[in-house]
């Protein structure tokens, strides 16, 4: 369902119009000086134009959004998934053609896989056809051969959920969409909890002071009620797998985990099913053709901080050797291909490395 139009909702109790931006400590004497910055772009399909130039894939936007990051100097720009409107070759690599900015100046591109990268409504272009068009398109990702980070021991899994380290920080991407061609008529993926061992080993390696973990579906979503757990509308469906990532996740000091698919800003605190454990959410936008309201049910274990509806939007997450700062970065959409973003930052909180947010 597309939203009409709604204003900046922001639902803590400071009442603030915007919020209070916060500024990471700084670096006390004697530490390095280590100040970095990196992007992150949610959905980009764009459903309009499924022909040259745009093949299902926003690129008005995502070349905006990158002459944004170039211009905030990130070191790397991230996507939640969902890069194409279907999955065939030619968008594939029309999303990767308009990375080449980045790329010529020294930022590199991490892609996940959305519910939109792993469909073809050819009924006969089966799941191995699309992962080999996607890897074509977006090589040498962290876990493949001959690159560096890591990939879970499955088949066909490399490049697809991975984890990479970039100076004090690790990032897992973890992808739930078809990767086995089973003779089914999608193929088989891979489960939250088939990644589970994985995900505690790299959490539990001293490579790092921080964490953010990125999936494309969310904990629990504002409009979409399927889930990273579960294509089911039960949002508490394997409640023993929730309890698992989410205490894995507090455990090991994930403060934040990052997603898409729901088409608006979101920011809320989740609790695993059992109540024993907590993260907080970042549904990070859209850089896409639509947006979503929120629809009921909502669960008793998600409590809403921040919401931004019909806007377009990204991250930029800033770095030092004390914490991260998250800002997120939205702007009014647009009509049709014409795009002139006014960017104004509509969040921001900061982690503490050994202290909750604020």
């Amino acid at each position: 369902m597309k939203t009409t139009r709604r204003n900046f909702l922001h639902l803590t109790s400071l009442g603030l119009a915007l919020p209070f931006i916060p500024a990471i400590p700084a670096i006390h004497a004697g530490e390095s000086n280590l100040e970095w910055r990196f992007g992150v772009i949610p959905d980009t399909q764009w459903k309009t134009n499924m022909n040259a130039p745009f093949y299902g894939t926003a690129i008005h936007i995502i070349d905006a959004i990158n002459t944004e990051m170039i211009r905030q100097g990130v070191d790397f720009v991230l996507e939640v998934g969902d890069l194409v409107e279907e999955a065939f070759a030619e968008a594939f690599q029309t999303r990767a053609q308009h990375n080449k900015i980045l790329h010529d100046n020294g930022i590199k591109f991490y892609p996940l896989r959305g519910n939109h990268d792993s469909y073809n409504s050819n009924s006969s272009v089966r799941c191995g056809t699309i992962i080999a068009q996607y890897r074509a398109a977006f090589p040498n990702l962290p876990g493949t051969l001959g690159s560096s980070g890591s990939s879970p021991n499955l088949p066909n899994a490399a490049g697809m959920t991975y984890s990479f380290t970039h100076k004090n920080g690790k990032f897992l991407l973890l992808d739930t969409f078809p990767l086995i061609d089973d003779g089914s008529d999608d193929g088989k993926a891979y489960k939250i909890s088939d990644y589970q061992s994985w995900i505690d080993t790299e959490l539990s390696k001293n490579d790092h002071e921080f964490v953010l973990v990125f999936a494309h579906k969310n904990l629990l979503g504002q409009n979409h009620k399927d889930n990273v757990f579960s294509d089911s509308k039960n949002q508490d469906s394997f409640p023993e797998t929730q309890n698992a990532f989410i205490a894995s996740l507090q455990k090991h000091g994930v403060k934040n985990f990052i997603c898409g698919h729901d088409h608006m800003y979101h920011r809320s605190r989740i609790k695993s099913p059992d109540g024993k454990s907590e993260v907080q959410q970042i549904i990070c936008g859209s850089a896409a053709h639509k947006f979503y309201l929120p629809e009921p049910p909502f669960l008793a274990r998600e409590t809403s901080l921040v919401k931004e509806l019909n806007r377009i939007g990204f991250l930029i997450v800033h770095v030092n050797n004390q914490g991260i700062r998250i800002d997120y970065h939205s702007t009014e959409p647009f009509g049709q291909e014409k795009f002139s973003p006014k960017w104004e930052i509509r969040d921001s909180f900061t982690n503490l490395f050994h202290d909750s947010p604020t």
